[in-house]
């Protein structure tokens, strides 16, 4: 079974909530889904996996320290054509989500863009959204 590794890290509990409904969406397309706070993940939580989601909230103007940091351990490993993706819930400008993006791609990854960044709390129509990403992941690992 394809494997999808769900780290994030959020500040109010939004970017939670969307990796939540990410989380959803990829496991009722198929996927075999591991879920974590980024401080409780480690690089080895993603080597295994076939497609990566990286969550974080945009923190002045950047993404959060501790999620970037995460990102940047991630250039040890071999992730080349594993397909990646990032997330987040943001308040003014939404920029933590593009600057992930950026990273994986200089990892090699296959890119599913553009980020999904949602304003403040996710509501109905952004959970859809966020569901249809993790279908979106499934389709792509799966071709």
């Amino acid at each position: 079974m394809a494997k999808l590794a769900i780290i994030y890290g959020t500040g109010f509990g939004n970017t939670g909530i969307m990796a939540k409904a990410i989380e959803e969406g990829a496991r009722n397309a198929g996927l075999d889904v591991t879920i974590k706070k980024v401080d409780e993940a480690s690089p080895a939580d993603v080597e295994k996996a076939d497609a990566i989601a990286i969550g974080l909230a945009t923190y002045k103007g950047a993404g959060m320290p501790t999620v970037i940091k995460y990102v940047e351990s991630l250039s040890k490993l071999s992730l080349k054509g594993k397909v990646g993706t990032a997330f987040g819930s943001y308040g003014w400008s939404g920029e933590g989500p593009i600057v992930v993006t950026r990273m994986l791609k200089g990892y090699g990854m296959d890119i599913l863009e553009p980020p999904l960044r949602i304003k403040r709390i996710p509501e109905e129509e952004g959970i859809e959204e966020c569901k249809k990403l993790g279908k979106m992941i499934a389709d792509k690992i799966k071709k």
